[in-house]
């Protein structure tokens, strides 16, 4: 098991579990680097939410293009639920496919080089008087160590991490412009609706002016009738 993932489990560190998992996919979409991890963490309290129904779900794979696969990491950060995360696994078979091929054509050949790493002894003939002994062939299987494994793990980890983070600024920055685009049309709007209303008359609306008009001419009338 990976050891920084472990030590963010122990330690409660929720936010960190998150920015791993998040990408956990995009690193290695077959989730076998991260199965043992995440199964671990799941019982952590307050990692896995309760689902919320935020981007539906698409039944149709040849809907699970990137504009979805990102709508749903997404979703994923605002809602971090098991459901969300099954379904994710599902989509990245389809989406990250050719990654998942190449992830497993490395893998199959990393497995078929450890196969031939290994040290012969070869046979070594002593004479002793006048018959000889010669030492058996050893063979001996040299194990792959767990170092490089978690040194990249811990690599892709940090990477996820940035990644994430990259996303989560251009997503605030996205949801500043739109707000301060939204506020710039608001003024606009009202200022546009100001202005007419000053053309008509310092604010009055026509109908009223109309009346007032009205009025003022019935009564200029009666006063040169009263004379």
């Amino acid at each position: 098991m990976n050891t920084e993932i472990k030590k963010y489990a122990d330690s409660g560190d929720i936010k960190s579990l998150k920015y791993i998992f998040v990408d956990s996919l995009d690193v290695d979409p077959t989730f076998v680097q991260y199965e043992e991890e995440y199964n671990y963490c799941k019982s952590i309290p307050g990692l896995l939410e309760s689902h919320v129904e935020l981007t539906p779900f698409k039944a149709d794979k040849t809907d699970w293009d990137e504009r979805y696969w990102t709508s749903l990491k997404m979703d994923l950060v605002k809602n971090f639920s098991d459901r969300r995360m099954a379904h994710m696994r599902e989509v990245a078979q389809v989406f990250l496919a050719d990654k998942i091929q190449r992830i497993l054509t490395e893998r199959a050949s990393h497995v078929s080089v450890q196969k031939t790493s290994i040290t012969e002894v070869r046979p070594v003939s002593a004479a002793v008087g006048k018959s000889a002994h010669a030492t058996p062939k050893v063979t001996e299987f040299v194990k792959p160590t767990s170092t490089s494994k978690a040194t990249e793990q811990n690599r892709q980890i940090e990477e996820a991490k940035r990644k994430l983070e990259a996303e989560n600024k251009a997503l605030a920055d996205r949801t500043a412009r739109e707000n301060k685009e939204q506020t710039a049309k608001s003024d606009q709007q009202h200022f546009g609706k100001k202005q007419t209303a000053s053309q008509n008359g310092s604010g009055y609306p026509k109908k009223a002016i109309g009346i007032a008009l009205a009025a003022v001419a019935v009564a200029v009338i009666l006063i040169l009738l009263l004379k």
